[in-house]
């Protein structure tokens, strides 16, 4: 094997006289907007902070056939291509600008984006993406212009660029060419690359799972999708195709927890850095269409578990359950899930209603609130989805072992007052679950706030005013800023929520809370002052209420 590894800047890489090309095999472009957004952070505070360099990883490179000028890009095309959609919203903005230099910079911008035939003088990108996306790609790194997207691959690029021309916009217009020689001169200058030159594309690969085995960049799923295509053979396009569906589903940066549920779902107990070689074994050249195919179809089903649609489920009472599961942040019990779903859902929708609800409840106790390890559940899960698959366990069997490991009432309790909440979409859920419970109890049923829009207050405010701080230290409440997120220093309020007064002391917020119908308030309306007494004391029975709420013994 031959590797020659070179650190350089990316100003380098784009000025010399190569042009890259994504192989057929590589994905499409799939960043999406949280990575968009990371890039531009990234780069914003390189120009701000005036640093000197930032290491923006690793590129892998084989030669393309017997063209000397012409290198296959293995990895590190998403990065590659981003920064080429930057550098062409940079150039479109600078056209609308009257700077002396702007020629200049939009010259020498073309200079590293295309490359020019010579006699025909016809340019060409630098980077040539997949046969998918070549042509819209090109037209935008050549003219600026955007086509109607074909593909969600098109959207993302379409998205990416006109993000960053509007970003480009905005910072050009606060803070003028400082901008734009700060921008140019980190990404030519200061965005240092490791570029990984490969003599072929099999050795490519060993080094791909070279890397991996020393715990370096790659990941599981790259390293999956360049083994599944490596042994396609004639169904090369089929399992693209196939990928492809599998990375629309679940999300480009999900594939790899997706991948490790499904194999505990279906196969067994895989740690993480266990989970390739597992496949490897699993998935050969004889059976990789026919794992390939399983694997999508569940993917579709895993994305619906993950993130639910009326379109798939057509049930508002499923849809709720997983929205509940989602926002408590459980993502390993969709191994579990996926299971009950084979089993169950087609013939028996009251039992997979029933064990979600459950999971639901179990995971509240065991995860939320006493947040007990979570190598023991991996293990259960495992053992209940194989047991489901296989027929030697049934819905009953499920209930049964949730039950033996779920916390009981005491831990629970003696765990809840040590439970602070930063989320807000948590913290919304569970204050209107026990607001919905008094409701209930004082025979309010037919107050809902399901669907109101709801504001959530900090009765001892995040920013505590002058006067809170004065009588934090008269009342010796040091440790105050360790009650702030307490659920028991939280609440819910309807249309009477002030925002103007949110950071006021207690008896100029109390006429808010009296106001409110909400039951969870009725405390607030009765006491003369808020400090770590009462905070403990609602604490108290909101723990008492949750225990009732989400409880697995009445299942």
């Amino acid at each position: 094997m031959k590797v020659d590894a070179t650190d350089m800047s990316f100003g380098e890489l784009l000025k010399d006289n190569n042009i890259y090309v994504i192989p057929e095999f590589q994905r499409s472009y799939a960043w999406k907007n949280d990575e968009i957004e990371e890039f531009w952070n990234d780069l914003y505070e390189i120009y701000i902070n005036e640093e000197d360099i930032y290491f923006i990883g690793s590129m892998v490179f084989t030669p393309y056939g017997d063209k000397d000028s012409r290198l296959k890009i293995l990895d590190g095309q998403q990065r590659f291509a981003t920064i080429m959609l930057f550098l062409s919203a940079l150039r479109e903005n600078l056209r609308l600008e009257n700077y002396s230099r702007k020629n200049d910079w939009i010259n020498s911008i073309d200079a590293v984006l295309t490359s020019t035939d010579i006699p025909s003088c016809a340019k060409s990108p630098k980077l040539e993406l997949n046969r998918y996306d070549k042509s819209f790609f090109e037209k935008i790194i050549i003219k600026g212009i955007v086509d109607k997207p074909e593909y969600e691959s098109h959207a993302n690029i379409q998205k990416c660029f006109y993000k960053f021309k509007d970003k480009i916009k905005k910072s050009i217009n606060e803070e003028g060419e400082n901008f734009v020689v700060g921008c140019l001169e980190s990404i030519f200058k200061k965005f240092i690359i490791i570029k990984i030159q490969v003599d072929t594309d099999i050795n490519a690969h060993i080094l791909f799972e070279t890397l991996n085995d020393r715990g370096l960049e790659l990941c599981v799923a790259d390293l999956t999708k360049n083994y599944i295509f490596s042994i396609s053979g004639q169904k090369l396009d089929d399992n693209r195709k196939l990928w492809d569906e599998i990375v629309s589903n679940v999300g480009d940066k999900n594939i790899t927890k997706f991948l490790r549920h499904y194999w505990m779902s279906t196969k067994g107990l895989v740690m993480k850095e266990k989970l390739y070689k597992n496949i490897r074994k699993e998935i050969t050249p004889t059976n990789v269409a026919e794992n390939m195919e399983i694997i999508s179809k569940s993917s579709y089903v895993y994305s619906n578990l993950v993130s639910p649609t009326h379109e798939f489920w057509g049930d508002h009472e499923i849809e709720a359950l997983l929205e509940e599961l989602k926002i408590l942040k459980v993502d390993l019990v969709h191994s579990l899930i996926l299971s009950i779903y084979d089993v169950y859902y087609a013939d028996n929708k009251s039992k997979f209603k029933e064990l979600l609800r459950l999971l639901i409840n179990f995971s509240f106790r065991y995860n939320t609130i006493c947040e007990l390890p979570g190598n023991e559940l991996e293990r259960l899960y495992t053992s209940l989805s194989l047991g489901l698959r296989k027929n030697q366990k049934n819905w009953e069997d499920i209930i049964k072992e949730l039950k033996k490991i779920s916390p009981d009432k005491a831990l629970f309790l003696n765990c809840f007052p040590n439970f602070s909440l930063y989320n807000g979409n948590l913290a919304r859920y569970i204050l209107k679950r026990i607001c919905k419970y008094l409701l209930d109890e004082c025979g309010q049923k037919e107050l809902t706030i399901d669907s109101m829009n709801v504001n959530w207050e900090h009765i001892i405010p995040k920013k505590p005013n002058v006067e809170w701080l004065n009588f934090f230290k008269e009342r010796k409440f040091d440790n105050y800023l360790d009650y702030i997120n307490k659920i028991g220093n939280q609440t819910l309020l309807l249309e009477e929520y002030n925002s103007k007064i949110s950071n006021y002391f207690f008896d100029k917020k109390q006429d808010m809370y009296k106001k409110s119908v909400l039951p969870i308030n009725e405390y607030l309306k009765t006491i003369k002052q808020f400090s770590r007494e009462e905070v403990e004391i609602r604490q108290s029975e909101f723990g008492k209420i949750a225990d009732k709420i989400w409880n697995v013994e009445s299942n």
